[in-house]
């Protein structure tokens, strides 16, 4: 076993990390992501897994994909954390966990189209004002528009609620609980902005996904942990332990020192982009034309997005 180490920093994710990598990473995270909408249908349909159990095992499992990959990449199983330090890897892990706890709650109250418009298209709003107000990020035109196309591209994409509200108090409770959940993810891109600053990505998400595991135990023992899966579904577990949790926020936490956490906000709406495309070439379902357009509108959001430069140098004059 590695020794226990003081690690700042992972070689190769350094804070001046190019804007161009930094991008690449977050958008193959947010695409990975997408990828876990199928895998959570079958195993909630098929396997009749409850959604907590699944978050939960979905963190728990990640934990030694991330530690193994630190061990691999840095040398070390372990790292010394100072308290700061551990209280950022703790806010990055329980926003994961809380995320999809709400976001779970939040679609049992209002269906799917109302948490996600809410929940995914309102975190970057919340990123964005945090960034501005606190961290002092910069917000000029371009992240303005970029910011606005990808949250109306996203509204087409998944397409607005349609219904009579049946219980209005039980709606609004749903509704409360997406704007949580929303709050959730955006704490959860700040944390693992900061997270940049204290350890290697792979040890930021072992040890973060660890305490938001612990932190969504007693939920599932609440619920009932379901944890009896045909050899399929545990192959299914491992995948999105290993590709879309392990190896995706890797590349998030790392990509993001180039982004920046508005950019990597924004960027991540991808994620439903692509779980719409996998859902309609898996599970032939329909896309509207909508939908089509939404997806459009979203791109060229992420696109404006990547062409808004973080700091903008003067260019020296030469004087004869």
């Amino acid at each position: 076993m590695g020794s226990i180490k003081a690690v700042p920093a992972a070689p190769g994710y350094a804070a001046d990390l190019d804007a161009k990598k930094g991008w690449a990473m977050v958008l193959t995270a947010a695409t990975l992501w997408g990828t876990t909408g199928i895998i959570f249908n079958v195993l909630g349909t098929s396997a009749g897994a409850n959604a907590v159990s699944i978050s939960f095992l979905r963190l728990a499992l990640s934990v030694p994909f991330l530690f193994l990959m630190g061990r691999i990449h840095l040398g070390t199983w372990f790292i010394k954390l100072t308290p700061k330090g551990l209280l950022v890897l703790a806010g990055l892990g329980l926003g994961m966990a809380f995320y999809q706890l709400t976001y779970v709650l939040a679609i049992e109250r209002v269906g799917v189209a109302i948490s996600v418009l809410i929940s995914i298209c309102g975190a970057p709003i919340f990123v964005a004002l945090i960034s501005v107000a606190w961290l002092g990020e910069r917000f000029n035109a371009q992240t303005m528009i970029a910011l606005v196309l990808a949250i109306v591209g996203t509204v087409f994409l998944v397409g607005l609620p349609s219904g009579v509200v049946q219980d209005v108090r039980q709606f609004w409770i749903g509704v409360a609980i997406a704007v949580a959940c929303a709050v959730c993810q955006a704490f959860y891109v700040l944390a693992a902005r900061a997270s940049g600053k204290i350890c290697s990505p792979m040890h930021a998400g072992g040890i973060g996904f660890a305490i938001g595991a612990l932190a969504l135990l007693p939920f599932g023992l609440h619920d009932g942990l379901q944890l009896h899966y045909s050899m399929d579904g545990w192959l299914m577990l491992l995948y999105v332990a290993a590709v879309p949790t392990a190896i995706a926020q890797t590349l998030f936490l790392g990509g993001i020192k180039g982004t920046g956490a508005v950019g990597g906000a924004i960027a991540s709406l991808l994620e439903p982009l692509v779980s719409t495309v996998l859902a309609v070439l898996l599970l032939h379902e329909r896309m509207t034309w909508y939908s089509i357009v939404g997806a459009v509108i979203l791109l060229v959001g992420i696109v404006i997005i990547q062409w808004t430069p973080a700091e903008r140098k003067p260019v020296p004059r030469h004087v004869e």
